[in-house]
């Protein structure tokens, strides 16, 4: 049985990214073609700022979401369970719709798909944080941080909630150009601040194993 164990910890967190770079590789493909066929991005307008802006928030919501899988793999040992195993599927159906809808006047909608990505992912960092905890070999992390509460998730929580208004704001008001382009930068600066986040914790992570090499050494 513990070798079971052991085997499910060496392989399914690889078989994870693997089938996650499978998607986010579909998703890029398909992202591409949109571009292609996206005329409007090229006329001009406020339109086409609109369109760059959502490409720039998708492109950068796609790394994002191979970050944080990649400095997991990278950083803990757990053993995954099966909510692990197909919330990538969950996301990768979301962002091929939301590629599919990346127009001007699906923005509402668009934004609403956007919220529910983001909940997808903190919910799947969420349990894969709470598997890995229970591990002793990340011990060298989790010893000196406890274990996140609601506190920890306003942020996302707040993210959450503004894109859903946003949504709810741009369907009501016909997609009303300057609230688009508010909306749309608002959305990137979240994206890059999250950026933020996945570098600092990654540093922290490879330093603490470190230093916890260092004093078992001694």
């Amino acid at each position: 049985m513990q070798s079971n164990v052991e085997r499910a910890k060496d392989l399914l967190p690889s078989i994870i990214l693997t089938i996650l770079s499978m998607i986010q590789a579909l998703a890029l493909e398909l992202f591409w073609s949109k571009i292609e066929d996206a005329d409007f991005l090229w006329n001009g307008g406020v339109g086409a700022v609109i369109g760059w802006l959502q490409l720039a928030v998708m492109l950068l919501g796609m790394l994002l979401i191979w970050v944080f899988y990649v400095s997991f793999v990278l950083r803990f040992t757990w053993l995954p369970s099966l909510e692990d195993t197909l919330i990538p599927f969950l996301i990768g159906l979301l962002e091929f719709a939301m590629i599919d809808l990346m127009q001007p006047q699906y923005l509402g909608v668009w934004f609403v798909l956007l919220a529910a990505v983001f909940s997808a992912a903190t919910i799947g960092s969420h349990l894969t944080m709470r598997q890995a905890r229970q591990d002793p070999a990340n011990d060298y992390f989790f010893s000196k941080m406890g274990p996140a509460t609601w506190r920890d998730y306003r942020g996302t929580l707040a993210a959450v909630t503004l894109f859903c208004l946003f949504g709810l704001a741009l369907w009501m008001s016909d997609n009303y150009a300057p609230l688009s382009v508010l909306a749309l930068l608002i959305a990137l600066a979240a994206l890059c601040y999250r950026f933020a986040q996945a570098k600092y914790y990654w540093m922290h992570s490879v330093v603490a194993e470190e230093q916890a090499g260092e004093e078992n050494d001694q």
